[in-house]
């Protein structure tokens, strides 16, 4: 590129960084790499298909306030446009709430309600350089269904994605639970204030500053138990001694408040150790870093060396209704196809 541009009256004008790069996070794929894409999608397509899953597409914009609405954490996130009109308008930072917000809208029609997306999913970040602004989201969403067997049967279908794409790559996945993870919380009876810290703290495991944070707020002896048991990881298989130890920590009428959710758990664990030996898995009660609109089971999905998970779905059963009025459960998951591509790339 030349110093001059022949049709500029200013000689030796200097280019702008605007003009030179694509922003920090945004990216341009060539001919090659476009086409390694489009292979890709087009085997998760076909799996999709096979299991019996629709295409559908999402609009690249939707209403600011449609993600405010929803989202409890992640808003920093959001970009936000004005348009003629001067409504707000942000490109989707959450694709599964525009997944269930366009099916709502359509609830009178007759329509496979087990779906399948490929879309841009477009976040800020306060940290320059620190995270991919944006991906392209691969989403599977069920509505209408979200009994362990289908929770289970989605996850059999992101292995089956797995093993054909990266065979030699093992995950392990980490499950958590938002309704038991809540009210555990309700029971400790911590404020709003304290409860976003403790939940960080819990999710980056931080002990020191647990221990610090639990003795500012005179927490009894039995409360800083509950919060020591949040910090293990639990194996699938020994979900048992867990729920013992609950048993014996939380009083009566705690009990009862949690019974429902451990019983959920427990019998979930117990068809997966039957049905889903060829998976590590492990229960982290402390999981849930963004409970927004999840009602039940989340997981995450990890691979040795990378600190951020490369796949995560769960269970959202309320979020049908909050745009109907109509009840419907909802399970889904999704993955971040620039991690898959950056891995298949170490492997050439």
């Amino acid at each position: 590129m030349g110093d001059r541009d022949p049709g500029m009256n200013h000689k030796n004008k200097p280019i702008s960084s605007e003009q030179k790069w694509i922003p920090d996070g945004f990216h341009f794929l060539g001919p090659e790499e476009s086409k390694n894409r489009r292979n890709l999608l087009q085997s998760f397509s076909e799996l999709f298909e096979k299991e019996g899953y629709s295409e559908i597409t999402l609009p690249s914009f939707d209403y600011s306030n449609s993600f405010r609405s929803q989202l409890q954490d992640g808003l920093e996130s959001l970009l936000v446009a004005k348009d003629w009109d001067g409504n707000e308008l942000s490109p989707g930072v959450d694709l599964t709430l525009q997944v269930v917000k366009g099916m709502a809208a359509r609830s009178h029609w007759e329509e496979n309600q087990n779906v399948y997306y490929f879309a841009k999913k477009i976040r800020d970040h306060k940290k320059r350089n620190a995270s991919r602004r944006e991906v392209l989201q691969v989403g599977v969403e069920s509505l209408g269904n979200s009994d362990t067997n289908h929770l289970i049967s989605q996850i059999k279908i992101l292995k089956k994605l797995w093993d054909n794409t990266l065979p030699n790559k093992t995950f392990t996945l980490v499950f958590g639970h938002s309704s038991f993870f809540r009210t555990i919380l309700e029971i400790l009876g911590w404020n709003e204030e304290q409860t976003n810290v403790l939940r960080q703290f819990l999710y980056t495991k931080n002990l020191p500053e647990l221990v610090s944070l639990a003795a500012r707020e005179n927490t009894s002896e039995t409360h800083m138990q509950i919060i020591q048991l949040l910090l293990k990881p639990i194996l699938s298989s020994e979900m048992g001694v867990f729920k013992k130890t609950l048993e014996t920590v939380l009083s009566k009428d705690e009990l009862l408040k949690v019974k429902h959710d451990l019983e959920s758990i427990t019998s979930f664990f117990e068809v997966w150790n039957k049905e889903m030996k060829g998976i590590f898995c492990i229960f982290d009660p402390a999981l849930v870093r963004d409970l927004s609109y999840y009602t039940g089971f989340m997981f995450q999905g990890y691979v040795e060396q990378d600190p951020e998970p490369v796949f995560a779905g769960g269970v959202y059963n309320d979020l049908y209704a909050s745009f109907t009025g109509i009840q419907k459960d909802a399970c889904g998951f999704a993955l971040h196809l620039d991690a898959i591509e950056v891995m298949l790339n170490k492997e050439k």
